[in-house]
């Protein structure tokens, strides 16, 4: 399998699902949002068994409703898979749903979503800023599966969300950004939980610290190189 992540596009906004390559068939799932609404709900879970592919964790950029629909249907296909996201959203996932989604429905005038947000599992591990990816499988003897997860970093980047988060693969020279930031613009942070001071600072510092010639992944639109 490629080292370069694969695409679908998922959701009922067509976010930027990555599928992650790891070890073996081992992968990662970036921000699933394929399900019964949206009417794709196979659409990740047909490439993983197709591709014949082991999906062991969910990892999400953030907690917004686009891009966590689909985190149910792969729990039923890979009941052994986690769900991760940072912290400070990790009670966004929950019956009823956070108030970060509970503004973002209304806000967009679909509350007819709520039952699909409702159906999504909590998430099982908080990230923080500095965690390897490795933090996902604290158990596994598989050290082939923990050294090619211990590359992947997480970097707390709020500013659309409180726990929005990128992570970077430093020996690949890849960098998924969620919605954090696109090609030559970034996320809005006009909503709840948004900051435009922490946006500054997030996108500063990926200046600061992600080398030139990085590929980019983000959580819409096409992929760049920094």
């Amino acid at each position: 399998m490629s080292d370069s992540p694969q695409l679908l596009r998922t959701g009922i906004f067509s976010v930027n699902t990555w599928i992650i390559s790891l070890c073996r068939n081992k992968v990662i799932v970036i921000d699933p949002a394929a399900c019964r609404f949206s009417r794709d709900r196979s659409k990740i879970t047909g490439r993983l068994l197709e591709s014949r592919l082991d999906c062991v964790a969910v990892v999400l950029t953030h907690s917004h409703f686009d891009h966590i629909t689909g985190i149910s249907e792969i729990k039923a296909c890979f009941p052994d898979s986690v769900t991760a996201i940072h912290e400070n959203e990790f009670n966004e996932l929950r019956n009823p749903v956070g108030p970060i989604n509970s503004f973002c429905i209304e806000g967009f005038g679909i509350p007819e979503l709520e039952k699909t947000l409702q159906e999504q599992p909590p998430a099982d591990i908080p990230l923080k800023e500095g965690d390897s990816l490795a933090v996902l499988c604290p158990d596994s003897a598989d050290r082939e599966l923990l050294d090619s997860l211990s590359e992947w970093k997480v970097m707390h980047t709020p500013g659309h969300s409180p726990g929005s988060i990128c992570i970077y693969n430093k020996s690949r020279k890849q960098l998924v950004s969620g919605d954090t930031i696109f090609d030559g613009t970034w996320g809005r942070t006009d909503l709840y939980g948004g900051n435009d001071a922490d946006m500054k600072a997030s996108l500063a510092r990926l200046r600061r610290e992600i080398p030139a010639g990085t590929e980019v992944f983000p959580g819409h639109d096409s992929c760049f190189i920094m």
